[in-house]
């Protein structure tokens, strides 16, 4: 099998890398920069490694777009690769009826094996799509492997009234490549499914975490939980629905009563922010003395309550509904809570609009473990603090850590910073007018420019100081509607206002001109939370390196982040500018310069860029 691009040396190193990696069974934990070509770079030898010792590769990734580019890679290499996406994205039933794409993974399961026994029972009305695919099934799995996208594959299933999710999951036993989101490797009973369908045990797999540093991240959301009022308000109305049966001798209508009065209770703990951490037992205390039980019944109360939700969601699914009780989350919980008290955890309360409280899990390694079961893993990703990824997720010292250099020339890229301003919190108010200037003189340079902020209300202060206006990632806008924007803004250049961790500042490609200037407005430290609080003092006990791994190295990912927008070729030139004193800090991580007149040098780039093209040298 050859290598499908004209290779350079730096995909050669990897490749090698990797390849001593597979041979020992062993893990890899690698940086490469925007544009390095990291996807075909480890499916190659992957694949190679692969077919000959009969292994499957799991390319785990953030998004359901990401898979794109896996399968089209696998494509060139010759092998057979699938998508695999979640019921909600791909079942016909959850894509015709709004109230199933809501659902959790769990209900979606539930009620899919509920649909699907009633139709091998002989109700071939139950799920039309899956008593379809039983009889027409083979049409779409020949379709899907000539090597076709999920939404592709989810388009013909579509036409042809037969059920894609179904179709894809019996063609994992002939893939080589299985490309698919991080929670199907992470939560259990996913995980197990996808195996015994792939006919893999995990030491069978080769797993490739695209964009890791997003992946300690989301394995301890996958562990954290919350109940909010809101939650509440909802438990009470299935309450009433199904009959206010007594729990513990109290009505249930008047336990979510008395656990609202706790939640606002334990409000105290957070003082004059926004939320705090709240003692061991106190939150116990306040529900058993509202309720006339013992803190030690609350266990009992949480068991109670997944009894009844049990049963409600059995009757849902026998009137083929979504299978969801809130009186089974609230039960589920309260069992979480008592078991959550470890170092590993912090219970928090957060107020606002909607009250909650939390269980936070701090140590992502309790679910990210799993992958050290597997013959090798490779992680990797464009901005990565290598050795505190492996911290993070426990993987063993012997695991490889690598950095490799970027393919491009390093003078098209320049990066900037001034001395004379800051987002920090004690000099922000008065710094903001001076910030405003700085982006209204760079915009004036007339390049494509997106300028990033660590906040949407500085965004806001900023924008009303500006005289044009900018083209603004709105906060929680929707998909389409951001498409449209970004749009715009390819078409015509301008000026882009986003926010650090939004959509733009991850994933998007602006080649060429599309994109040449990136403006940082501050330093996007994390705001000091007590959660943030607590993972400072975990880090710090576990690895002793608190502040780097809270603060520094979440901050550094999304600057890098943000500048990776400029360089995804090889002809792509642009200029980040730094707008904060404290940008030394990063100077580990990210090579710039101290400029006194950012726009003079600015301008002095591109027209050195310029001068070089015209004159046949080095290309823009």
């Amino acid at each position: 099998m050859q290598f499908p691009y004209k290779i350079r040396p730096q995909q050669v190193e990897m490749i090698n890398d990797i390849e001593s990696i597979l041979s020992e069974g062993g893990h890899i934990v690698l940086e490469a920069p925007t544009g390095f070509g990291k996807t075909i770079t480890a499916l190659y030898p992957a694949v190679n490694y692969a077919l000959k010792h009969d292994l499957k590769i799991l390319y785990l990734v953030r998004t359901n777009s990401q898979e794109h580019k896996v399968i089209e890679e696998s494509k060139k290499l010759g092998v057979f690769a699938v998508g695999l996406q979640g019921r909600g994205h791909m079942c016909p039933l959850a894509i015709e009826r709004e109230d199933i794409s809501m659902g959790t993974a769990e209900e979606l399961s539930l009620i899919c094996s509920k649909l699907k026994k009633e139709v091998i029972e002989g109700n071939e009305n139950a799920c039309p799509y899956f008593s379809n695919y039983i009889e027409n099934g083979e049409q779409i799995r020949d379709y899907i492997k000539e090597v076709h996208t999920s939404e592709e594959i989810i388009n013909v299933a579509l036409k042809n009234k037969v059920c894609a999710y179904e179709a894809v999951k019996d063609l994992l036993k002939d893939a080589v490549v299985i490309t698919l989101p991080y929670i199907y490797f992470l939560l259990p009973f996913l995980r197990s499914m996808l195996l015994e369908r792939a006919g893999v045990v995990l030491r069978d797999l080769i797993v490739i975490v695209d964009e890791a540093h997003n992946f300690p991240e989301f394995a301890r959301a996958l562990k954290s939980d919350e109940l909010s009022e809101r939650a509440i308000e909802y438990m009470e109305r299935e309450c009433m629905e199904y009959g206010n049966h007594a729990v513990l001798d109290v009505p249930c209508v008047d336990v979510a009563e008395y656990i609202r009065e706790a939640i606002y209770r334990v409000g105290k703990y957070a003082g004059d922010e926004e939320e705090g951490v709240i003692p061991q037992y106190a939150f116990e205390d306040e529900l058993a003395g509202l309720m006339g039980i013992s803190p030690n019944d609350v266990p009992r109360l949480g068991m109670a309550f997944v009894r009844y939700g049990e049963s409600i969601r059995e009757d849902k699914l026998s009137h083929r509904k979504l299978p969801r009780s809130y009186i089974y989350h609230v039960g589920n919980f309260l069992l979480g809570w008592k078991e959550s008290y470890s170092y590993e955890y912090v219970h928090l309360v957060k107020l606002g609009d909607n009250p909650k409280i939390e269980i936070f899990c701090l140590d992502p390694s309790s679910i990210t473990e799993i992958v050290r079961n597997a013959h090798a893993s490779i992680h990797m990703s464009g901005t990565l603090s290598l050795r505190d990824y492996r911290y993070l997720l426990d993987l063993p010292e012997s695991t490889m850590l690598k950095r490799y250099s970027s393919p491009f020339p390093r003078e098209h890229l320049k990066v900037l910073y001034v001395d004379d301003v800051t987002t920090r919190y004690e000099e922000l108010k008065e710094n903001i007018p001076r910030l405003a200037r700085y982006v209204e003189n760079i915009a004036s340079i007339g390049r494509s420019t997106a300028v990033f902020f660590p906040s949407y209300s500085l965004l806001k202060e900023v924008e009303k100081l500006v005289s044009f206006s900018p083209i603004i990632e709105e906060h929680g806008m929707r998909q389409r509607d951001l498409a449209h924007r970004l749009e715009q803004f390819r078409e015509r250049g301008g000026v882009l206002f986003s926010v650090f961790g939004g959509k733009l500042s991850e994933g998007l490609d602006f080649p060429g001109e599309q994109l040449e200037l990136v403006i940082i407005v501050g330093i996007p430290y994390p705001k000091p939370t007590a959660r943030i609080k607590m993972l400072q003092k975990y880090y710090q006990y576990k690895f002793g390196n608190g502040w780097e791994l809270t603060y520094k190295v979440p901050a550094s990912i999304k600057m890098r982040q943000a500048i990776g927008r400029l360089i995804r070729s090889e002809d792509d030139v642009g200029v980040a500018v730094i707008l904060d004193k404290r940008a030394p800090t990063f100077l580990d991580s990210i090579y710039m310069s101290l400029s006194k007149t950012p726009c003079e040098d600015i301008k002095q780039f591109f027209n050195q860029r310029t001068i070089r093209k015209r004159g046949g040298g080095a290309s823009s």
